[in-house]
């Protein structure tokens, strides 16, 4: 999964899968859902700071150094509980805008659906890993001479560490490519100092992006895409996923 810190978890679509309505209400009170979103992951980051800080064992800190934020991985239990925090947050908002009380009676459940999800998260405990690599910036597309028939092309692409781990990948570029050239695709700027290499997943569609290198590519390298020559395979990864769990214990929750 993504790490923590690339950003949030829940997006407007798992809000509206969870309230379908919410869209209607958001332009009836005149509410941003994202601002909404963003409110609730920086509110969630206060608490799973909150326990990174908690004293630990002297043994724990002898085979653990002290644990980073950046290092929390994003969990299905931590996704669901962002959500439930955003939609609470969102029909408080709008119970304060209209004073309606079918805004209250949707912020009573969320607000009750954000507790059974908070609780949900401390029993299976806090995700995390040794060696975080953040979501990958969109990569940089070019082109060169090459004898193939040309089309719009996307590429994605996602950092590496030393051990082969690979963060999100970023969301695509595209790219229109004449006839007789071929699609290049680098990463942009300096990455991570952990960062090793670099991933490439590309194709014709955004459905069909998959995996082109067989090993890692370096940093300041480009990529050259031969349509048709992979056509199945890897599709872009979300990130990393949890090297170990950290038991929680209970703190007071906000709202």
């Amino acid at each position: 999964m993504a790490l923590f810190v690339d950003g949030p978890a829940a997006g407007i679509d798992d809000l509206t899968n969870q309230d379908s309505g919410l869209l209607d209400v958001a332009q009836t009170c005149g509410i941003n859902v994202s601002t909404k979103i963003a409110l609730a992951h920086d509110e969630i980051a206060t608490d799973l700071q909150l326990w990174l800080d908690r004293p630990r064992p002297s043994m724990d800190l002898v085979w653990r150094p002290v644990l980073r934020i950046e290092q929390v991985v994003v969990t299905l239990t931590l996704k669901r509980w962002e959500t439930m925090q955003s939609l609470s947050l969102f029909y408080r908002d709008a119970y304060f805008s209209q004073m309606a009380d079918r805004y209250q009676a949707k912020w009573d459940e969320y607000a009750k659906l954000t507790r059974t999800t908070y609780e949900k998260y401390l029993a299976s405990g806090m995700g995390l890993v040794n060696d975080p690599v953040h979501v990958a910036p969109a990569p940089l597309l070019g082109s060169v001479a090459g004898p193939q028939q040309g089309g719009v092309f996307y590429a994605s692409i996602a950092w590496l560490n030393a051990a082969g781990k690979e963060g999100a990948a970023s969301v695509a570029s595209s790219i229109a490519i004449a006839d007789d050239h071929l699609m290049t695709v680098s990463a942009p700027g300096a990455a991570p100092a952990n960062v090793t290499g670099f991933n490439v997943y590309a194709g014709s569609s955004l459905s069909a992006m998959y995996l082109q290198n067989n090993v890692a590519l370096p940093i300041s390298g480009s990529f050259t895409y031969v349509p048709g020559f992979v056509t199945s395979g890897r599709l872009p990864g979300v990130g990393q996923t949890p090297d170990f769990m950290r038991p929680l214990a209970r703190t007071l929750l906000r709202g």
